[in-house]
């Protein structure tokens, strides 16, 4: 089960990457009584922001990297969208940083955009990677992300619908060419009510 979502932009600023869009699908099990503690949410909560940071920061350090290595300069200009294979990578994230377990980080960068798939230990990253270019491309192509006025912060509905369509709870499904095209017929005629 994928642990999270994250969409950042890349290289954009010294400061690090901002954070347009993430979404954490499974949470720890916590019990009721701590559960309606507010001090205690609210630490959850900026522990999260901080995980999800620094795997923004890491992933846009790597993205930034293989493109100097390949001498690809980030491009700023909307062109035809191609999924290079360097724009693709595994991180993988040791016990304690930023999670208490270790995690995987599958990442696709496009253009001055970065995506990540936190994914438990288990998951299978050849269909994460899949995974996470169907969704990616979908994104490009249905929120038109590359387009300068364009932000996912400004469409956060039409996302979370996007994200319980292509991974229901955050899981990655086997979804042949068929099931893909079902499932963005359905997606569009939601989107469009």
């Amino acid at each position: 089960m994928v642990y999270g979502f994250i969409l950042h932009t890349v290289g954009s600023a010294p400061e690090g990457p901002r954070i347009l869009y993430h979404r954490v699908f499974s949470c720890r099990l916590v019990d009721e009584q701590r559960r309606t503690e507010e001090a205690y949410l609210e630490q959850e909560t900026v522990s999260r922001k901080a995980q999800v940071e620094a795997v923004a920061r890491q992933v846009d350090s790597l993205c930034l990297l293989r493109r100097q290595v390949s001498a690809r300069p980030l491009a700023d200009t909307e062109e035809a969208i191609t999924l290079h294979e360097e724009d693709v990578g595994v991180l993988g994230l040791p016990v304690g940083e930023p999670f208490p377990q270790e995690m995987t980080v599958v990442w696709l960068g496009v253009h001055h955009l970065g995506f990540s798939l936190i994914c438990d230990l288990q998951d299978n990253l050849s269909l994460a990677e899949m995974t996470l270019r169907m969704l990616v491309k979908y994104l490009l192509d249905t929120l038109r992300l590359l387009s300068l006025g364009s932000s996912a912060v400004l469409r956060p509905d039409k996302m979370e619908m996007i994200m319980d369509a292509f991974m229901p709870q955050g899981a990655l499904l086997f979804l042949s060419h068929q099931a893909i095209q079902t499932v963005e017929k359905e997606l569009s005629g939601s989107m469009t009510l």
